[in-house]
């Protein structure tokens, strides 16, 4: 059968684009098993689906939808091929969250939940029989109910990732998802392990992956990254894992893996605070580790209480400490305007930020995450609307502007305190990458770049005008309350 699996574009994005890398490991495995699959990622391919469709003919459509600025497009192309008659299945974490909202679209005919690479392989086998489809029998699904409802097919339980085939880089032009990191000017995205362990009120992972972690195993990765470094000149890899080894031990087998290779590429991952000591970060580097992202999220006790946060809150400071000391560019995370928050949590959270060893903060709004354990309460309570329109999530700018605002914090000062960080980041000069030197004010300019001309005229212009939109009022709000910041205690380091 051929099937056709879409990437929808994001409306106004800055950002480098990433690798599909769920659609890419479901094109693989339907190829594995005899399909014909034709993999579109709209963010960075300009062919119409006119001349798609003509070229390729496809019987099923698969669109996955992760990020709420691709919903215009997820539809668009949905509404395109339900004019043409193909059946049409959306999947990813927003999709798997919000199956209500979804099915306001006639265009969508069922909802691929969770994972989908053996959901998809039993749907396709589904439509090439003769007659209609029994969805109902398929484990995964979300389906209509006929009532305006929602019903869900058993659940699927989580695949075996030692059965899946070799990634096929042959459904994507890998050349167009180079980006610059640290130490690294042709950095990819890939990944080791999915899901995650814990269970922080905030994130989607209860829902999506239920908590649970899988290693993927060590031999198709390490395949993998020979083959991008030999025959595209990859340089650099960003392991996409929810979390990046739980332990010392899986560390150890790791970097001594990548080591092994004895290639030419350098490497960063995301990590928790506590896992690893002043040695560990130290053969981390000598395996090629240069940046490591840690989702700290608050300095305040009350409130990483009430995220279910878990963490090692004495150990926050000294390990980025030891990163630094390791030549490890270490990336603090942070959650302003949590639930509750109040002005006195933000400025503990404030005081660890000044005292971390490090200039690269990514201080973020709270936004409320649907599929999350936040989200539900917040709903129950009748302080959050349920999403049942996609529109009213994509009308939501939670970069600029404070929608919803749950803390007890003034929402201006929680416009200052983010923006000064970002600016902080953004204009923090040459950081140190072991022996190098590297700029994080190239790298986003280049990253914005690269989004702005990888598209259409319109969507460049379009942007372009969001860019610059975004970097203005940043700028606006870090210098133009003076008085706000000396209130946190917000130093010029």
């Amino acid at each position: 059968m051929r099937v056709l699996l879409v990437n929808p574009r994001a409306d106004m994005s800055n950002r480098a684009v990433t690798l599909p890398l769920g659609l890419l490991s479901i094109a693989s495995y339907l190829s594995a098993n005899g399909h014909q699959v034709r993999l579109f990622d709209r963010a960075v391919e300009l062919q119409s689906l006119a001349e798609l469709t003509k070229a390729f003919r496809p019987e099923l459509i698969g669109v996955s939808l992760i990020s709420y600025k691709s919903i215009d497009d997820a539809i668009f192309v949905s509404e395109y091929y339900k004019q043409n008659g193909l059946p049409v299945i959306w999947g990813g974490p927003t999709a798997s969250s919000l199956p209500k909202a979804v099915f306001q679209n006639d265009c969508v005919d069922a909802i691929s939940v969770g994972e989908g690479e053996a959901t998809w392989l039993e749907l396709v086998n589904a439509y090439s029989s003769f007659g209609k489809p029994d969805l109902a029998s398929i484990p995964g699904l979300a389906l209509r109910d006929g009532n305006g409802g929602v019903v869900f097919t058993p659940d699927r339980p989580f695949m075996d990732l030692s059965l899946l085939p070799d990634t096929d880089w042959s459904f994507v032009d890998v050349e167009k998802y180079f980006q610059a990191s640290y130490g690294c000017k042709r950095m990819l995205y890939l990944y080791s392990a999915k899901g995650c362990p814990f269970s922080c009120v905030f994130c989607y992972n209860k829902e999506f992956h239920r908590c649970t972690y899988r290693k993927r195993p060590l031999q198709p990765l390490l395949r993998e990254i020979r083959y991008l470094v030999t025959e595209h000149g990859m340089d650099g890899v960003y392991f996409a894992d929810e979390l990046w080894c739980r332990n010392a031990r899986e560390m150890h087998e790791m970097c001594d893996a990548l080591a092994a290779l004895q290639l030419d590429f350098v490497w960063g991952c995301q990590t928790r605070i506590g896992i690893f000591k002043q040695e560990d970060f130290e053969y981390m580097f000598r395996a090629g580790c240069r940046w490591v992202f840690f989702g700290v999220e608050s300095g305040s006790k009350r409130i990483l209480e009430k995220m279910n946060k878990r963490l090692a809150y004495d150990k926050v400071a000294p390990t980025f400490a030891a990163c630094k000391k390791a030549g490890i560019v270490a990336i603090g995370s942070f959650i302003a305007g949590f639930p509750e928050e109040t002005e006195e949590d933000l400025k503990q959270t404030v005081a660890m930020i000044e005292q971390l060893d490090t200039t690269l903060i990514n201080l973020n709004f709270f936004i409320v995450m649907p599929g999350s354990d936040i989200y539900y309460r917040l709903v129950a309570e009748g302080r959050y609307p349920e999403i049942t329109d996609l529109h009213r999530l994509r009308d939501e700018d939670f970069m600029l502007l404070l929608d919803h605002n749950y803390s007890e914090v003034p929402s201006i000062d929680l416009h200052v305190v983010q923006s000064w960080y970002m600016w902080r980041s953004f204009s923090s000069g040459n950081i140190s990458v072991g022996d190098e030197k590297t700029s994080f004010t190239k790298k986003v300019i280049s990253d914005a770049l690269r989004s702005i001309f990888g598209g259409h005229l319109k969507e460049m212009f379009m942007s372009a005008w969001y860019a610059g939109k975004e970097f203005l009022t940043i700028a606006w709000y870090a210098h133009a309350h003076p008085k706000i910041k000396k209130k946190y205690g917000i130093s010029k380091k």
